[in-house]
């Protein structure tokens, strides 16, 4: 579910724009690989597979040849055990059996090991050649996964160079991970 706004608070050239997704445990899952939602062993629904929601917000906005873009997602995922002591399906991975399931009532969105994401990204640049839509940027991305029993992973990379519709022409990139330590 989701709303765009064009031209926004009457700023010509700003799109603002929200969605909503929450897909419930073992959704696209089936008890054979073969009819469940993927192929080429991924998900055809969406990455995250099922068991999650999610919210998020974009913001695009230019003035004659000049860009900025924000992308900001918000989510709460369910993510599987995975060990020796519970080897059962929460419902994120659509290619697990889901009868495999630890029970069959109280099912709830975030099962599992429930695992807070976010994802940011602030993009800023220069359209060289509206042509072939060759372009100069720097961008921003901020990734932060923390699930409850697991040590959390907090990415930040910045990236700068140059594109084209036609081909990738130069892409020079710095990037710099961080992992905390769970206390």
């Amino acid at each position: 579910m989701g709303v765009k706004y064009f031209n926004a608070f009457k700023v010509e050239n700003l799109l603002l724009q929200f969605e909503y997704n929450r897909i419930r445990p073992y959704t696209y899952s089936h008890n054979t690989i073969a009819t469940n939602y993927g192929h080429n062993n991924q998900s055809m629904a969406h990455l995250w597979g099922a068991n999650f929601s999610e919210a998020i917000f974009i913001g695009r906005y230019h003035y004659k040849r000049w860009f900025a873009d924000a992308k900001l997602i918000f989510g709460v995922r369910g993510l599987d055990f995975n060990d020796d002591t519970d080897g059962f399906s929460y419902g994120a991975d659509i290619y697990k059996n889901y009868n495999d399931r630890p029970f069959d009532s109280g099912v709830e969105v975030g099962q599992g090991i429930k695992t807070n994401v976010f994802n940011g990204n602030l993009q800023a640049g220069y359209v060289i050649n509206p042509a072939s839509n060759m372009k100069l940027f720097t961008d921003i991305t901020v990734r932060n996964f923390n699930p409850e029993q697991l040590r959390p992973q907090l990415s930040r990379i910045i990236r700068f160079g140059g594109i084209s519709e036609l081909e990738p022409i130069c892409l020079i990139g710095i990037s710099i991970i961080n992992r905390l330590k769970n206390k």
